[in-house]
């Protein structure tokens, strides 16, 4: 019996496995595929002129030679950074609509419909659960973690409804304000509008807008700060190491880490740029090999462990760095405190070195660590200060 179900979570594994690589598959192809280019510039008023020069260069990409900042065409994809423009700074409103829906309704008709494949996974999820014993599959994922479904559920209503007064009157903000600016839809704001009025009434209380602050967050300047800081709290440095290893684009960079007495202890590469044709959204990281004795060379000493970063921000355009929202700083924060506690591990044995054998839960506290000093008001002031 033991065996039969052995064998039989063994399938369902499988075919959990091959239904989630589909679904990934899917969300690709669909993202990809969308494109609309712009001809009227009428149309995508309140653009910033980095979002223009991402949607001009992208268009370049795909065959409009002549494309430029001012004068178009412009191409809108559904990749992050184009898609994000769009939704807090066109104008116009039928645009934003039109681009919200085709990015939360990517991958539900024609090849890529993904419904049949979420049915199938939820369908097997719950069979995998009844056969280990459990009720449910969160039940299943929560085995595996710190928390539990009873307090990840009584943390979610304490959150709720701790926030629902504020939300309400957060809500009522942003139509009175709607309202004074001449917005028809004030009464009936929507999803593709609630990003573009909170930001216009952002900026009218602090008299700055998101955009404004991109100069000073370059890439450069990020990563600066970013191993300044790396440096004053774990005695470590980061040099850039370019060449030692073979990249998969021009884009990414190769870094090593040194101890405090110059020793390389872990190296990482960066993937920081989105690219449409070729790489899912989000950002995430991963190991490339672990820390281990076991597998060095010499069997003396361990083999040092190797991190990837990847992230999907806004990409240079022109000669210009790469010019980074707030949000997007967080982000690669945010990664680099998960390859931190890849990199930094002094665990020999690679099945539990670094991120191997933790609580999936678990392992997003260093990287919550790491987001949190962006909003230290030091390393904010350094992160200016390169840049000023």
């Amino acid at each position: 019996m033991a065996l039969t179900v052995s064998r039989l979570l063994f399938m369902r594994k499988k075919e959990l496995d091959k239904l989630s690589n589909k679904f990934d598959e899917n969300v690709f192809d669909a993202t990809k595929k969308f494109e609309k280019l712009i001809t009227n510039k009428k149309e995508i008023e309140g653009l910033p002129a980095t979002a223009l020069g991402l949607a001009a260069q992208t268009a370049v990409s795909k065959g409009h030679e002549n494309a430029t900042l001012e004068n178009g065409p412009w191409m809108i994809t559904l990749d992050a950074p184009s898609f994000n423009s769009i939704v807090r700074h066109a104008q116009n409103r039928a645009l934003r609509e039109e681009i919200y829906h085709a990015y939360v309704t990517r991958a539900s008709s024609g090849d890529t419909n993904n419904s049949l494949i979420i049915d199938q996974i939820l369908k097997l999820r719950l069979e995998q659960a009844k056969l280990l014993g459990y009720n449910n599959y969160a039940e299943v994922s929560m085995a595996m973690k710190m928390a539990t479904v009873d307090k990840a559920e009584e943390l979610l209503e304490k959150l709720r409804s701790a926030s629902w007064d504020a939300a309400v009157q957060d809500m009522e903000d942003l139509k009175h304000f709607a309202k004074s600016q001449g917005a028809k839809e004030y009464d009936d704001l929507r999803p593709w509008d609630i990003a573009f009025w909170s930001g216009r009434l952002r900026e009218s209380k602090y008299d700055i807008s998101v955009e404004e602050l991109r100069p000073y967050f370059s890439l450069p300047n990020v990563m600066e700060g970013l191993f300044n800081l790396a440096r004053t709290l774990f005695e470590i440095e980061i040099e850039a190491a370019d060449g030692l290893a073979p990249v998969w684009n021009s884009d990414v960079r190769f870094y090593c880490v040194k101890d405090s007495s110059g020793n390389p202890i872990a190296y990482f590469y960066f993937d920081p740029y989105s690219r449409p044709s070729e790489k899912r959204g989000g950002a995430w990281m991963d190991g490339v090999v672990g820390r281990s004795r076991v597998m060095s060379r010499d069997g003396a000493s361990a083999r040092l462990p190797i991190a990837h970063i990847v992230c999907n921000q806004t990409p240079p355009v022109g000669n210009k760095p790469s010019l980074m929202t707030f949000r997007e700083v967080e982000t690669v924060f945010h990664e680099f405190g998960h390859a931190l506690q890849h990199m930094l591990t002094k665990q020999d044995e690679s099945l539990v070195a670094g991120i191997r054998g933790i609580e999936t839960d678990a392992t997003e506290l260093p990287s919550k660590f790491m987001e949190n000093w962006c909003y230290h008001r030091q390393v904010c002031l350094e992160l200016f200060l390169i840049e000023l």
